[in-house]
């Protein structure tokens, strides 16, 4: 009788371990896949996060190029319009004056969103490859780059024009371009006019290529990136309507 007692109470110790050994089992089996569920939400949390950066990134680089691009097209043309007047062969009127006047540099760099610039410096660990993270704040230095050179152009071609209002004579004109095309400042900013022009084709080229190594790189999403895309242009058309 007491082996049989015995006998029960090392199956009861038997089942309490293999109870507790399966409460254990499926307590750590809960755990673990909680930890799973936990990094799945999150890895979707940063997929969706590094879409939302890399996208609106991209769009704000692609903005900044446009805008340089165009800016440089009106500083080349301001460049041939100085570069005709001091030629040997031209030959100066009455309207050269006014004429040189209206094509004084005078463009404000239009600021892009400051917002996604300062987003990718505070969330750009979404973005993990290094190399990608780098090309992109090569490109906004670049386009730092380009800010400095048309805010120094400004500068002169602000001094510029002041000379143009000193050395202005309604009745003698051709004098007052003489005067003028003498001038230091003047001088000055013919010569900035043109080595801004340089500089801002060599930045150009380089953040295109970049754009293009960055785009191929960060495997966005195009669907989204184009909505971004065509939602710009339609925000610029708008902008530069007002301002005509």
């Amino acid at each position: 009788m007491a082996e049989e007692n015995s006998f029960k109470e090392n199956l009861n110790w038997k089942k309490l371990s293999i109870d507790a050994v399966n409460t254990i089992i499926a307590t750590a089996i809960g755990i673990i896949i909680g930890l799973l569920v936990d990094k799945w939400r999150e890895n979707i949390s940063n997929e969706e996060n590094y879409q939302k950066v890399i996208v609106a990134t991209i769009n704000n680089l692609e903005n900044y190029q446009q805008q340089i691009e165009n800016i440089q097209s009106w500083v080349e043309y301001n460049q041939s319009v100085f570069d005709e007047a001091i030629s040997d062969d031209y030959e100066v009127t009455d309207s050269t004056y006014d004429y040189l006047a209206a094509n004084i540099y005078n463009c404000d760099f239009m600021q892009q969103d400051r917002w996604i610039e300062e987003n990718f410096i505070n969330n750009g660990g979404f973005i993990e490859n290094t190399d990608l993270r780098l090309k992109i704040g090569n490109v906004y230095s670049l386009i730092d780059l380009c800010k400095n050179k048309l805010s120094a152009l400004k500068e002169k071609s602000d001094k510029t024009y002041e000379k143009y209002l000193d050395y202005y004579d309604g009745s003698n004109l051709i004098k007052s371009v003489e005067k003028y095309f003498a001038d230091k400042d003047f001088i000055a900013y013919n010569s900035l006019l043109r080595g801004t022009n340089g500089d801002l084709k060599y930045y150009i080229a380089n953040i295109k290529e970049l754009t293009a190594q960055i785009i191929k790189m960060s495997n966005a999403d195009e669907k989204a990136l184009n909505e971004m895309r065509e939602s710009s242009k339609k925000i610029l058309e708008t902008l530069t309507k007002e301002r005509e």
